[in-house]
């Protein structure tokens, strides 16, 4: 399995993705599992000639001639899930900003999201679309034309409170504010705050703040060259302690930090860590 991440070039794409990338899988390979762990932002692929079958924690993604493409939504898994592709695989997918695919799409992004794995088909001419961007065999034609038709499909989104709590949480990692402050602060109840995330982000607020914990101890531990010093990448990201920066841990991975960190992988870029099995 290849796979090649690649930031968006467009000034104002930016704004809204946070990466792309290109996987292929050969017929010839040994089939490619690894574990994937839940994260903010919302996942778009679409994958040429392949259907994905789900049971659970697990995705299996095959090759299957007679489907042109499978296009999926990933929006609300907060648990591992156990990926495995066989046979040749061509996918493209994109890890849109937290809220910002919204700015894309006619209706919530909840409208669209029946389960952890939806099928994903938001325009009509979104399926024939991802059919010839896909059998473009040039990678960065491909990740230009995904960017050129995700430009015709901006339309912009506005929302009263969600973008300034996003910030607000998204801010400085050291003085994270909790649930009840942030709704305190922009003067919204907490059932509106859940109604709202859920519309347009899938997840609970709580949900996010845990994920985003997560990510954010993964990204100082990366870039962190005192890696060992678990303690301080724990109180330097928002846990109380290290006590809970490992009930976290296991509870959106399965695995303490000092366990994950040994064994998952850090994608080309640093953008995508899995475990390879």
């Amino acid at each position: 399995m290849k796979i090649k991440v690649y930031f968006p070039s467009n000034p104002l794409l930016k704004k809204y993705i946070e990466c792309i990338y290109i996987l292929t899988h050969t017929a010839e390979e040994e089939p490619a599992k690894y574990i994937t762990f839940p994260s903010i932002f919302t996942i778009v692929s679409s994958s040429e000639r392949s259907r994905a079958t789900t049971q659970g924690n697990q995705l299996l993604i095959g090759q299957c001639d007679d489907n042109e493409v499978e296009t999926n939504l990933v929006s609300d898994f907060n648990k591992p899930v156990y990926v495995q592709y066989e046979g040749k695989a061509n996918e493209i997918t994109i890890y849109f900003k937290p809220l910002a695919i919204n700015a894309f799409l006619e209706h919530d992004l909840n409208h669209y999201n029946s389960s952890n794995f939806s099928e994903f088909s938001p325009f009509e001419d979104y399926r024939k679309a991802m059919i010839d961007i896909l059998s473009l065999q040039n990678e960065t034609e491909k990740v230009e034309a995904v960017e050129n038709y995700w430009l015709s499909k901006l339309i912009g989104f506005q929302h009263n409170f969600l973008e300034t709590v996003l910030s607000e949480m998204m801010g400085d990692e050291n003085d994270a504010l909790t649930i009840t402050e942030l709704c305190e602060k922009n003067a919204v109840s907490r059932t509106t705050l859940n109604k709202h995330f859920i519309r347009h982000i899938c997840k609970t607020p709580s949900q996010f703040k845990k994920i985003l914990r997560f990510r954010n101890a993964v990204n100082k531990y990366t870039s962190n060259t005192a890696r060992n010093n678990l303690t301080n990448i724990a109180y330097g990201v928002d846990y109380f302690d290290q006590s809970h920066m490992i009930r976290e841990f296991k509870s959106v991975t399965g695995f303490s930090p000092k366990v994950f960190f040994e064994k998952t992988t850090a994608l080309e870029k640093k953008q995508i860590h899995w475990l390879f099995l």
